[in-house]
């Protein structure tokens, strides 16, 4: 096209896009799949280019070179928002979008602009998803002798909040993202620093952070640390549309169980775009919400062990034991509520009640306690050699519970055991899970989250381990304590633990 002769025929593809172009209608030619995709610029730039290439003379059709330019300027044009200019318009050097090259805008938007009067910082990440952050000079504050404002070298902005009360907060934010990018799920963050410093982990700390959205009281248990040093904590999770998001919220307080006295700045709210893995994450987190068929509620028979019935202990109520999904041939092992509850005959701590829900014909209600323990050991020969097992405790949730809304945290309290002659220490874990469905931005990598079964018990796994660890004496031994991270806990109802392969 460029030094041959032009294949200009009447009714050839050629000759028709440039009746398009002339007749300024060649979007019409975009395939509707992508045209939401492609820049105007880019798409005129591309065209301007195109044309020029199917002039008659070959003199007047542009060089190789020419193209090559145009068609970089096009593509760069791709990679920047549609409403580029808008944005930075409202910089402070709005001029910049008619002097900077089109790839030195994008790197710049990468890196985050400051808009809207230095009151909001305007950034895209990696996928181009386009992210918002207010700043906290745009919030209330009711608490205002506890709140001083700081410059802060670190930050954004060129000032943040610091709060001298963490435990009465009261910070009221009714703030609005103008620019996020449709159709993309969004969380909401705080984000946040601790004044005295703070050793910085890959793990999320637990700071129970209360706050009220409408007349709804709600808590985000766990921030995590940000690559820039600062730490943030997710209030809200939402699906974006075209005209942006109001959001409100009003922040109350933060544990003082655990994040003691100290004082935190405050640097804004950001509206982050939530990336394609963690929308996979989300929607199991969804599904884990529902009501689930829990796989102890699909016949057995066809592939359990020739031993089923010693190994279930089938008695009167045999038709009522557990029966979990495919086993493959692994066996499959329940215990009640007082075989596993450590200490569950203290009258003090536990309370046996006949149930006829139960397939043991009783269960065992924990009293106002802030640790109790799991305690139990199984013959070698019950569950299946070298195999992986999940532990799921069985329960319900009386309408008088307490302290069960939070995460509470599972920690292993093995003792050291032989492996071929030499003594090994176990590996203490902790671990976290809930007895209530939490909220989707409270889940972060927690996967032990409660699900209902079709028996009315609710389950929660609460450890799983390899059927040859543990092994003292021809028994593996399960040794958990699980404690509230404040408070106490009462009101759970233990049927048992089931131990299931994986």
């Amino acid at each position: 096209m460029l030094s041959g002769e032009l294949a200009d025929n009447q009714g050839s593809l050629s000759s028709s896009a440039k009746n398009y172009y002339e007749q300024g209608k060649l979007d019409e030619l975009v395939f509707g799949g992508i045209k939401e995709q492609i820049m105007p610029q880019s798409l005129s730039t591309f065209a301007d280019i195109a044309y020029k290439c199917l002039h008659q003379d070959r003199h007047q059709r542009p060089t190789a070179g020419e193209v090559v330019t145009q068609l970089q300027e096009a593509q760069e044009f791709q990679w920047l928002p549609r409403d580029y200019k808008e944005i930075i318009q409202q910089s402070r050097t709005p001029e910049i979008y008619k002097t900077q090259k089109k790839m030195d805008l994008y790197d710049m938007l990468r890196e985050g602009i400051l808009i809207q009067k230095g009151k909001v910082w305007f950034s895209l990440d990696n996928n181009n998803k386009r992210n918002e952050m207010i700043s906290a000079t745009l919030f209330t504050y009711q608490n205002q002798s506890s709140q001083k404002w700081r410059n802060n070298r670190k930050s954004r902005f060129q000032r943040v909040s610091l709060m001298m009360d963490i435990s009465n907060l009261m910070i009221q934010a009714k703030i609005k993202a103008q620019f996020l990018t449709p159709s993309v799920t969004y969380g909401v963050y705080l984000v946040f620093k601790f004044v005295e410093p703070t050793k910085i982990s890959s793990k999320p700390k637990y700071v129970n952070l209360k706050y009220k959205m409408g007349n709804e009281t709600l808590h985000a248990y766990f921030a995590t640390w940000r690559k820039d040093k600062w730490m943030m904590i997710e209030l809200y999770r939402f699906l974006s549309n075209k005209d942006g998001v109001d959001f409100e919220v009003l922040l109350e307080s933060f544990s003082k169980c655990y994040c003691g006295n100290g004082r935190i700045y405050v640097e804004g709210i950001e509206f982050r775009a939530i990336d394609n893995v963690t929308h996979e994450e989300i929607e199991k987190s969804k599904d884990a919400q529902q009501i689930m068929r829990s796989n102890s509620n699909i016949d057995l028979m066809q592939q359990f062990p020739a031993d089923k019935d010693e190994i279930l202990g089938v008695t009167e109520n045999s038709d009522e034991a557990p029966k979990p999904s495919e086993m493959n041939g692994k066996k499959h092992h329940m215990l009640s509520a007082k075989e596993v509850l450590y200490d569950s005959s203290n009258v003090k701590l536990f309370k046996l009640k006949p149930s006829e829900q139960s397939r043991f014909g009783e269960v065992i209600e924990v009293l106002s306690q802030q640790v109790f323990r799991i305690k139990c050991k199984i013959e070698s020969q019950i569950l299946s050699p070298d195999t992986d097992y999940r532990c799921y405790l069985i329960f319900k949730l009386s309408e008088k519970c307490r302290g069960l809304h939070c995460p509470v945290k599972v920690r292993s309290v093995h003792r050291p055991v032989k492996v071929e002659g030499q003594l090994h220490q176990s590996r203490k874990e902790t671990k976290d899970l809930y007895f209530r469905t939490p909220k989707e931005w409270n889940i972060h990598d927690i996967n032990q989250v409660p699900k209902q079964r079709e028996d009315g018990w609710m389950e929660v796994n609460v450890w799983k381990f390899n059927s040859k660890d543990q092994l003292r004496n021809d028994f593996i031994h399960l040794n958990l304590k699980l404690i509230s991270y404040e408070g106490t806990m009462s009101g759970l109802i233990v049927c048992g633990l089931e131990f299931r392969p994986m």
